[in-house]
This record gives C-alpha cells, structure tokens and sequence, in this order.
C-alpha cells in the first residue's frame, strides 16, 4: 500500500490552467483600466478648458455676438456667443476637440448668460 501523499500531475496541470486563465482575465481587465483613465483624463482637460472659455465670456459682461477660436496643445477650442431675450442676454457655445487614439471626439457646452 502506498502511503505518500501528494498531489497528482493531472491536479497539478488543473491548478495551472485555472491560475493562467484568471491571470490572462487580470491582464486584460489591465489594459482597459489603463484605456478607460486615459480617457477620463481627456476628458477632464477638455471639460476644464470649457468652463474656463464660458467663465472668461461671462468675465467680459455681454460681449458683442461673435465667434473665436484658440489652442490649447492638442485640444482646440472654440465658441459663439449669439443675442437672447432681445439683447438681454448672451448664449455660449463652446466646443472642445480632444485627441482620441481614434481620431477627434468633440464635448459641447451651452450656457445662457444674462446681462445687468
């Protein structure tokens, strides 16, 4: 009678593919953590660059309607401004395009602001 005791090669080999399949699980979760932060990134840049261009319109009063552009390294942003409430007020438009590693994506913001 045999009294080792141990583990078979057969539980041995299902042990390793159990532990391989979760770590290639575990990398590929990796890379689309990494992807999806990246992203966010982009888009917080793009989010802040908006609101600081509609606070720096809103800074100016009620600009005349007009139009403009500027960039910011790889980021373009750009906006109108167009009468509302019979010249009591300014709409904002202000877009942001962002790099994606697909190409562009562009974010929108709209605000109205109201003169004194």
């Amino acid at each position: 009678m045999n009294s080792q005791r141990g583990f078979t090669i057969v539980e041995v080999l299902v042990a390793v593919l159990v532990l391989s399949v979760g770590l290639l699980a575990l990398v590929g979760t990796a890379g689309m953590v990494t992807r999806m932060v990246g992203q966010g990134h982009r888009y917080t840049i793009a989010s802040a660059l908006a609101s600081e261009r509609v606070e720096m319109l809103r800074a100016q009063g009620c600009p005349d309607a007009g139009a403009g552009s500027e960039t910011r390294g790889a980021y373009t942003i750009s906006w109108r401004i167009v009468d509302v409430a019979a010249g009591k007020g300014r709409r904002f438009f202000v877009s942001v395009q962002s790099p994606t590693p697909r190409g562009q994506r562009t974010d929108n913001v709209e605000t109205v602001h109201f003169c004194s």
